[in-house]
């Protein structure tokens, strides 16, 4: 066993130890102190169950990788080719959440929003750990290359990445940039979002904003999953973000005017085809601007989604 896995073995045991723990300390919610322990035991070993199978597989889908046609069943075999060029970070996440839910249903039948609730920081600890662990992995971890005399030339914003002949360049730190935006959430949704909101509120948040930096990253990683010039990952992060907006507006029954409501969907959308332009940019196909005006100006358009999610959640959680 690499040193990598046992790394992320013993990180991952410890986030779950402290998703245990929190549950069963949780004095005001005896809902969640119900069966703490077995739900975390149960929940460690589905979420690494479902997680390895749906980052494999959910590559292989996204990227057409089986050929039934040619190979047959035999294709499925290649399931089996574990790697980290080979796995969808996205799909293990989704796996992770599932076996979280599962574990949930299971121990607390009618309480599994609520141990949910709870698992959202760690969540993003988890996310954190095995972002974190992708420097291990050279050019997957690392992003394009930043112009020379950058002020951000330095980590954990990038790395210095040095090739043949003795040459040397810095890259944008993926990696580090993208454990650091799920640190931060974690400590937001573990100290700023504890009995402060209706059910839901924690998970659906951790969602929208573990999602919404990750649409900047999966621009600037030097490698990752492509349709063409698409970026697959930072796609399905979009849709995240889409679709807890959707859902926040739609669960909310407040006495706002059409327009009112869905504002705030209405305006991400328009972000998102300012985003798509800058993608045009950055490719060369749209404009003649420099990889750092186009990064910056899609860091400010995330932050216009941010604040379009702040309200829409702030609305949905006011009905509480």
């Amino acid at each position: 066993m690499s040193i990598y896995s046992v790394a992320m073995l013993a990180g991952s045991i410890a986030i779950f130890a402290l998703y245990g723990w929190r549950c069963a300390a949780a004095q005001r919610i005896p809902a969640l102190r119900q069966k703490a322990w077995l739900t975390a035991l149960l929940a460690m070993v589905f979420s690494a169950v479902f997680g390895v199978v749906l980052a494999r597989v959910s590559y292989a889908l996204l990227m057409q990788e089986l050929d039934f046609e040619y190979d047959g069943l035999a294709a499925l075999e290649q399931l089996l080719w574990l790697d980290i060029d080979t796995m969808c970070f996205f799909g293990g996440a989704v796996g992770v959440c599932l076996g979280v839910l599962l574990a949930n249903r299971i121990t607390r039948k009618g309480n599994v929003v609520l141990g949910m609730d709870a698992f959202a920081p760690f969540a993003a600890l988890l996310v954190a750990l095995f972002r974190l662990g992708e420097g291990a992995f050279g050019s997957y971890g690392t992003g394009t290359s930043l112009p020379e005399g950058s002020p951000l030339a330095f980590f954990p914003f990038a790395l210095e990445i040095k090739v043949d002949g003795g040459y040397s360049y810095w890259g944008w730190a993926i990696f580090a940039l993208s454990a650091a935006f799920a640190l931060v959430w974690a400590s937001v949704a573990f100290f700023g979002l504890r009995s402060r909101g209706r059910a839901g509120l924690s998970f659906t948040l951790t969602m929208f904003f573990l999602a919404l930096p990750q649409v900047l990253c999966e621009s600037m990683r030097k490698r990752g999953m492509l349709w063409l010039f698409v970026h697959v990952e930072q796609l399905l992060y979009a849709i995240v973000l889409v679709g807890v907006l959707v859902y926040w507006i739609i669960s909310t029954k407040g006495k706002y005017s059409l327009l009112s409501r869905w504002a705030p969907l209405a305006i991400t959308l328009v972000c998102i085809g300012l985003l798509v332009a800058t993608e045009f940019a950055i490719d060369g196909k749209l404009f003649d601007l420099s990889h750092t005006v186009c990064y910056t100006f899609m860091t400010a358009v995330l932050l216009v989604v941010g604040a379009c999610g702040l309200v829409a959640a702030k609305r949905w959680n006011a009905e509480k």
